[in-house]
């Protein structure tokens, strides 16, 4: 029987995460396509891996996470808890499904990036899959942002968390389908790798004894 691995796809909202996800896999999104704000989809394709084979992967493409929800950088100081779930809640709710995350934060917004170390904290307390790995992908949502990252830019920031926390780190543009290549063929390529091997002995043919 086939496989379904699941990736959520957790970010700020307005972030990109459904843009990235419908040019990933369907390659028309542009600038005059029309998003709405996503509550919760689910994407299913079938990704090549680095050795030419698929794999069939679930995205679920999250409701936009509300940055007052966290105090540190929150943009207002009394949020309505009635009007948004705990980071906690949240990851909760996909942490124990889930073969892979996928962090994404807007390359020009700080903000969006901080949000995702606290949210990986409440994701690692409640993933009950050990081998659950994490992919952060930062967002050059902006033709401005092109100039070379500051060591305080979120850009860089991520780029040493990732290396800490053992991640890979992308940066791609959802209007550019050639720069989501690589992300997602390292997500299956993953998956691939991790497939156990049978639990049959090889067959191996004798010579003759005369």
């Amino acid at each position: 029987m086939v496989k379904n691995y699941r990736v959520v796809v957790f970010g700020v909202k307005g972030v990109g995460k459904t843009a990235i996800l419908e040019q990933a896999i369907y390659g028309h999104f542009s600038k005059n396509y029309k998003l709405w704000p996503t509550i919760e989809d689910i994407y299913q394709a079938s990704v090549e891996t680095d050795k030419g084979t698929r794999e069939q992967v679930r995205f679920y493409d999250t409701a936009g996470l509300d940055l007052t929800q966290l105090p540190e950088v929150g943009l207002y100081s009394n949020p309505d808890p009635s009007l948004m779930l705990s980071f906690g809640q949240i990851a909760k709710q996909y942490a124990s499904i889930a073969d892979a995350f996928i962090l994404v934060y807007d390359t020009c917004r700080p903000e969006t990036f901080d949000c995702l170390v606290t949210l990986k904290k409440e994701i690692d307390k409640n993933k009950e899959k050990k081998d659950a790995f994490y992919v952060i992908i930062g967002h050059r949502m902006r033709e401005m942002d092109i100039k070379a990252p500051t060591l305080e830019s979120p850009t860089s920031r991520a780029s040493h968390w990732s290396i800490r926390e053992k991640m890979k780190h992308f940066e791609v543009n959802a209007l550019d389908r050639t720069s989501l290549f690589e992300p997602f063929i390292y997500i299956a390529s993953k998956f691939n790798t991790a497939q156990p091997k049978s639990s049959f002995p090889q067959l191996v043919r004798k010579g003759t004894q005369h």
